[in-house]
């Protein structure tokens, strides 16, 4: 919710608190019901990846999960039709469809795809609620087409850390199909990014301010590159998600 909070706050000129709440329950609504939908499948991989998860762990049955899930979905339609953004909210709705219970999240090309267009809606809907009026400004729509690029070529990021679970359900994510591309894919799209984004961005950005976030870049590809027990990837992907923040904020339009 972080990057998608961060991006609707820089986007919007003038935003009231009504508003931003309102786009947060939205953000918020619509995570929830990605995250019912995606813990009430594949459970025995979570029961190696993430056991403290409330299935896994027994706080929730898997039947009352799944009727949960789909009780969200009409919510969340609902609530998007109320805010005037119905588009952003079916085509999320639909992309976490086909990202679980479609099994695209299977295979990592219409896994990365899925990640990429969810976000884009995340940050389409969310804008939508707090100023409709930003959506008409032609250089937003780059800043989505940015966020999506970012994301397919480095969300496989998350995937890392998970490897051994998502091998137990036959999921083809990139760090399964290609064990040293996919490590050399991160390290060399993370310094890219940074470096490409700096240079075309480079309105108030300050020169030692660049250059930190380009250090930083290289360093967490770096890392991924270099450390790869799963504790390590951990806490990798935790340091990737900081540096995701700022790449989704810094070519928003001055």
């Amino acid at each position: 919710m972080i990057p998608v909070a961060l991006f609707t706050i820089l986007s919007t000129p003038y935003i009231d608190l009504h508003s931003f709440l309102a786009a947060l329950f939205w953000t918020w609504l619509h995570l929830l019901q990605f995250c019912v939908s995606n813990q009430s499948l594949h459970i025995e991989e979570d029961k190696l990846n993430k056991p403290w998860r409330p299935i896994p762990s027994s706080l929730i049955h898997i039947s009352t999960t799944r009727q949960l899930r789909w009780l969200l979905l009409p919510a969340c339609i609902c609530l998007s039709v109320h805010y005037r953004i119905t588009s952003a909210g079916v085509l999320l709705s639909l992309a976490f469809a086909a990202h679980n219970e479609l099994g695209f999240g299977s295979h990592w090309l219409l896994r990365n795809a899925c990640n990429a267009w969810g976000y884009a809606m995340f940050n389409a809907g969310a804008v939508g609620i707090a100023n409709p009026e930003v959506l008409k400004d032609g250089r937003l729509f780059h800043s989505f087409v940015y966020n999506g690029l970012v994301i397919f070529t480095t969300i496989h990021a998350q995937d890392f850390r998970d490897v051994e679970g998502d091998k137990i359900i036959g999921r083809q994510t990139l760090p399964i199909v290609y064990p040293e591309g996919s490590r050399l894919a991160i390290l060399v799209s993370m310094w890219g990014w940074t470096s490409g984004l700096i240079a075309t961005c480079h309105h108030g950005i300050h020169a030692w301010l660049s250059l930190i976030f380009g250090a930083v870049g290289l360093v967490i590809g770096f890392r991924f590159y270099c450390f790869r027990s799963a504790r390590d990837d951990r806490m990798s992907y935790t340091l990737y998600n900081l540096w995701l923040v700022w790449t989704q904020i810094v070519h928003l339009p001055a």
